[in-house]
C-alpha cells in the first residue's frame, strides 16, 4: 500500500474529500475557529488502536496571507484559530520535491494562545526506493498535550498537498498490563519446571524488553513485512520530541500514536524506531521482525542499511535524560554491538545512501553510537541527550567487558520445586534447590500466566482474588558476582482456584431423603461457583447440578435406618474441590 492511498484514511469526516474542502471554506470565512468561542470544532474520528486522528489539507481555501508579500520567502500564510475536538500530537505531511517548507504551529491551552513555535523539519524517514515508501514527507510528530485549538503559518512556498495531521491516542484495556516487567521472548511452557543458564557466560544478555502486544499494535497496519540486514555498525540515537511529563501508563498510547502517523499518514510500512526507551527506563520493542534480528529501521536517512535505531520518548532540547535512560539506551546497545564486536569508543567507517549532510556513495567515519544529528541536518537527538553520548558509550563498553571477562556462570545443580494448591487465600512456596557456586542468591519473580506479579519478590507467595482463573509460576535467578545468571521457572499444574464453602441439609421420608446442597466462595464475582456436587447416601450416589450456588434432589431407594450423607464439590478451573457431611434419618417403608 502507498502513502497515497494510506493517507485518505485519516480523513475524519464521513463527507470524505468533500467535505474536508467545505472545512477550508469555513475557516476562509472565520466560521471555524475564527474566534476562540461559538465555533464549531474540527472532529478527529475514531480509529485502530484507540488513535483519534483528522487530516486537514491546508490549501488556498485554508490559508490566507498574513504576511508582508504574497509570494516568495517572505510570504506567510495562516489559517487563523481553528477549534477542534481533543487532540494531542501533530504532524505535517507533503509530497517529496523541491519544496520544503517552514511551518509554525500554535496551540490553545484553556483560553491562551501559546506563541508560535517553529515545527521539526523532515530528516527521520526511510531511505528513497526503501521500505516501500512512496513520495509522502512529513515532519516529526510533536506532542502538545491534551488541547482543543490550533493554528498554523507557513512562511515562504507551501507544497501544493501541505496537510496538517492532528492526533490523540487514547487509553486502551490493556495498558496497564504493560507497566508489569514484560518481554517479547516466548512464555516458557506452564505445568513443568524449565531450568537454563547463560548459554554463553561472555556474551551479553538480552535486555528486558517489552513486546509490540504490550503497547496495543494493530498487525493489520503493517503491509510488508520486515527486511533484515546482515550487521550492525552503528547504533543511532534519537529523542521523538514528544513530552516530558507522561506518566508510566501514556506510554502505550504515544507510541500507538507514532505508529498510526509513521504507517497512516507517511505511509511506511511500520514504525520507524527500533526501540523506544521512556523516561522512566523501560525498552519497547518498536518495528516488527523479532527484537534479537536485525530489522531495518526508518530512523536515520542514508543510514539505515546498517544500523539501528533507539529513539528516546520525550523532547531533550527540553529536559535532561534520567540516568535510568542512560542505562537502558547502554543495555540495548551493548547486547546488539557485542554481537558483531564493535568498539562501542570507536568510530565506524560506512557508506551513505543519501542524506540531507552526505550525498549518496560517500564514505563517511562517525561514532559506533551517534546522535541523528551525525548524519543529518537536524537538532535530534536534542542538545541535552547528544551531551551524554560520552557516558552512554563508556556504559555500553563498560557493559560489554564486564560480561566478556566472565569465567564462570552459575549452576543450578538440583531444581526449585512448587508446594501448597493454588487456591485463594492459601500460601504457596517454591522449595529451595541447590547451585553452584555456594556463594550465589536466588531473587524470585511471580508470574500470573506468564506476566509478572507487582510485589511478589519472595519464596512464597499468598494467592490473590486476581489469581483466580490464572496460571501461575515464579521464575527464580540465582546470581553471583563474576559469573552468569541461571535462571529456573517453577509452575503450578492447576490455575489459581476459590475456597468453596459447601453445606449439605438432608431430611428423611420413607425410603428416600431430600438432600439440599449449598456452594458459595467469596472470591468469585458471583459469590456461587458453578460444578457438580457427588451425594452418597448409605452406598446411594447422585450427581446434581449447581444452578446459582445451589442444588436439590430426592435420592430413593435408601434402606431404613440412620445414614451419613457426604457432599463433594467436583473441582473446576476456577474453584477447589470441597466436601460436607451430614445425617439422616429414613424411615421405614409401610
Amino acid at each position: 500500500m502507498t502513502s497515497t492511498r494510506r493517507r485518505p484514511l485519516l480523513l475524519a469526516l464521513a463527507g470524505g474529500t468533500a467535505a474536508v474542502a467545505g472545512i477550508g471554506t469555513a475557516a476562509r470565512t472565520g466560521l471555524i475557529g475564527g474566534d476562540d468561542g461559538g465555533a464549531d470544532p474540527l472532529r478527529l474520528s475514531a480509529g485502530d488502536m484507540g488513535v483519534e486522528s483528522l487530516t486537514l489539507p491546508l490549501d488556498d481555501q485554508v490559508l490566507v496571507e498574513g504576511g508582508p508579500a504574497a509570494s516568495g520567502p517572505a510570504a506567510r500564510r495562516s489559517t487563523g484559530k481553528l477549534a477542534t475536538t481533543t487532540y494531542s500530537m501533530i504532524g505535517f505531511t507533503w509530497t517529496r520535491g523541491d519544496v520544503e517548507p517552514v511551518l509554525e504551529l500554535s496551540v490553545r491551552r484553556g483560553s491562551t494562545w501559546e506563541p508560535w513555535t517553529r515545527a521539526p523539519a523532515p530528516h527521520e524517514s526511510p531511505d528513497p526506493g526503501a521500505d516501500g515508501v512512496g513520495s509522502t514527507v512529513g515532519s516529526d510528530l510533536v506532542w502538545v498535550g491534551p488541547t482543543d485549538g490550533v493554528r498554523v503559518r507557513v512562511v515562504g512556498e507551501r507544497p501544493a498537498d501541505l496537510a496538517l495531521v492532528l492526533l490523540h491516542p487514547t487509553p486502551l484495556p490493556g495498558d496497564e498490563a504493560a507497566l508489569d516487567d514484560t518481554d517479547d521472548s516466548e512464555v516458557q511452557a506452564l505445568g513443568r519446571t524449565t531450568t537454563t543458564a547463560a548459554a554463553a557466560a561472555k556474551a551479553v544478555p538480552r535486555p528486558n524488553i517489552r513486546n509490540r502486544k504490550a503497547w496495543g499494535a494493530n498487525e493489520n497496519l503493517r503491509d510488508k513485512p520486515p527486511s533484515y540486514i546482515t550487521t550492525i555498525h552503528q547504533v543511532h540515537v534519537h529523542h521523538t520530541v514528544n513530552s516530558n511529563s507522561y506518566a508510566a501508563a501514556d506510554v502505550p498510547a504515544l507510541i500507538r500514536g507514532m505508529y498510526a502517523y509513521h504507517t497512516q499518514s507517511l505511509g511506511w510500512s511500520d514504525i520507524g524506531y527500533n526501540f523506544l526507551v521512556d523516561r522512566f527506563g523501560r525498552i519497547w520493542m518498536g518495528r516488527a521482525g523479532g527484537a534479537a534480528k536485525n530489522v531495518r529501521g526508518a530512523h536515520t536517512l542514508g543510514f539505515n542499511h546498517n544500523s539501528l535505531g533507539i529513539s528516546v520518548i520525550g523532547n531533550f532540547d527540553q529536559a535532561k535524560p534520567t540516568d535510568a535512560v542512560i542505562a537502558a539506551i547502554a543495555r540495548v546497545a551493548a547486547w546488539k554491538l557485542d554481537k558483531y564486536g564493535r568498539d562501542p569508543l570507536g568510530q565506524a567507517t560506512v557508506v551513505s545512501e543519501g542524506s540531507d549532510k552526505f550525498r549518496s556513495g560517500r564514505t563517511v567515519k562517525l561514532p559506533v553510537i551517534d546522535g541523528h544529528r551525525d548524519t543529518n541536518s537536524t537538532s535530534c537527538p536534542g542538545s541535552n541527550l547528544y551531551a551524554v553520548l560520552p557516558a552512554i558509550r563508556r556504559k555500553t563498553k563498560n557493559r560489554i567487558d564486564n560480561f566478556r571477562d566472565r569465567e564462570t556462570a552459575v549452576a543450578i545443580t538440583a531444581p526449585f520445586t512448587a508446594s501448597g494448591r493454588v487456591v485463594f487465600g492459601k500460601k504457596i512456596v517454591v522449595r529451595p534447590g541447590t547451585w553452584t557456586p555456594a556463594e550465589a542468591t536466588p531473587t524470585y519473580t511471580w508470574l500470573r500466566d506468564g506476566k509478572p506479579i507487582g510485589g511478589a519478590r519472595g519464596s512464597d507467595y499468598n494467592v490473590r482474588r486476581g489469581d483466580v482463573g490464572s496460571r501461575i509460576s515464579v521464575r527464580v535467578d540465582v546470581a553471583a558476582a563474576g559469573a552468569a545468571t541461571a535462571s529456573q521457572t517453577v509452575s503450578w499444574p492447576s490455575p489459581g482456584r476459590a475456597d468453596v464453602d459447601l453445606t449439605v441439609r438432608a431430611s428423611g421420608r420413607k425410603g428416600r431423603a431430600l438432600v439440599t446442597v449449598v456452594a458459595t466462595s467469596a472470591a468469585l464475582a458471583s459469590g456461587h461457583p458453578a460444578g457438580e456436587v457427588v451425594v452418597n447416601v448409605a452406598g446411594r450416589k447422585v450427581t446434581m447440578r449447581l444452578r446459582e450456588g445451589r442444588a436439590e434432589q430426592l435420592v430413593r431407594d435408601l434402606p431404613p435406618g440412620t445414614h451419613q450423607v457426604r457432599a463433594v464439590f467436583q473441582a473446576t478451573p476456577r474453584a477447589a474441590k470441597a466436601a460436607a457431611t451430614d445425617t439422616v434419618r429414613v424411615k421405614p417403608l409401610d
